[in-house]
């Protein structure tokens, strides 16, 4: 089983004309939909004492020829769990445009007890409830990989690369900086320094 839900495609905001003549969707707008879709689930409950962080996402976005003509249908956006642990979920997102991939996405969500500051585990109930959305069909996700973060020795060896404001509207449903957001501020600096 999955969540399924229509959702549109900007022509102005979510497609990327590459260079090369390509076009397809920002990785931002990927992920956009997909929290949109998650929240719209209400697969994550927010309550009392609980609350979810992302820890780990990927995306892959998919040359689609003439985007900017066919966006004016309506996409669908399917929403899967492919692994529940203790207290972690891991999420699957694909965007298809009728027969084409769009993208995909997987993120990793931990839900963690605000007081204790610890994960939260799940109770049996939960994780069925979660397994209910397993896919059912042969969905290639993106492999998420593990970096290990170091600052430079020196803080003469940093440079700025792009200097951007955090204002409410980069704030999601959950009270956390938005992942869309996160991504788009990432593809900006990169480009900007290639």
């Amino acid at each position: 089983m999955n969540a399924a839900l229509r959702t549109t495609i900007r022509i102005s905001s979510d497609i990327w004309h590459r260079r090369c003549g390509q076009e397809l969707l920002l990785p931002s707008s990927a992920l956009r939909i997909a929290d949109h879709h998650l929240h719209a689930s209400d697969m994550l409950t927010f309550e009392d004492d609980n609350d979810w962080f992302c820890v780990s996402q990927a995306v892959k976005c998919f040359p689609v020829d003439r985007l900017h003509k066919k966006s004016v249908d309506d996409a669908q956006s399917s929403l899967y769990v492919t692994n529940v642990g203790t207290s972690s979920i891991h999420l699957g997102n694909s965007l298809m445009l009728k027969d084409e991939t769009l993208a995909t996405t997987q993120r990793v969500f931990c839900r963690v007890s605000s007081s204790a500051s610890a994960p939260a585990a799940f109770t049996d109930q939960e994780r069925n409830k979660f397994l209910e959305f397993h896919p059912t069909v042969d969905v290639s996700f993106p492999q998420l990989e593990r970096f290990e973060a170091k600052l430079p020795d020196s803080k003469n060896s940093m440079k700025s690369v792009l200097s951007v404001k955090v204002g409410p509207q980069h704030i999601n449903f959950a009270n956390h900086v938005d992942h869309a957001f996160l991504a788009e501020t990432a593809h900006h600096a990169l480009h900007s320094i290639s």
